[in-house]
């Protein structure tokens, strides 16, 4: 299995995960000139931009430790600039920013609203 069809079997999976919870996809893998968004769902009035991460097991690190500070920017600056382009001001349009964790073994989903 590629690196990209890797990611997007496990963003079909947290995607599933996060329905199950509530919230409805609007888009996936949207990419713009700031970075890449790997879910964008809403959840009641918030739109919600989520950052999948894997791990074949917690042995070397866990996934939400993959997430460093220049991407938290990106993906930032991408959900204004996602924001704009849909005709929403990034400042009266509440938003928040989720990540989803999965592990493979042992097989685990660990979901952080409002992680960043």
């Amino acid at each position: 299995m590629s690196t990209r069809s890797t990611g997007t079997h496990f963003e079909n999976i947290a995607a599933d995960y996060l329905n199950q919870h509530g919230l409805r996809l609007v888009a996936r893998n949207v990419r713009l000139k700031t970075g890449e968004i790997d879910l964008i769902m809403r959840d009641s009035e918030f739109w919600v931009f989520i950052e999948v991460k894997f791990r074949f097991d917690t042995a070397f690190e866990h996934p939400l430790n993959q997430i460093r500070p220049g991407q938290l920017q990106r993906i930032r600056r991408s959900a204004q600039v996602y924001l704009l382009q849909h005709g929403l001001c990034e400042y009266s349009t509440p938003c928040r920013f989720d990540v989803v964790a999965i592990t493979a073994k042992p097989h685990d989903i660990v979901w952080i609203q409002d992680a960043f």
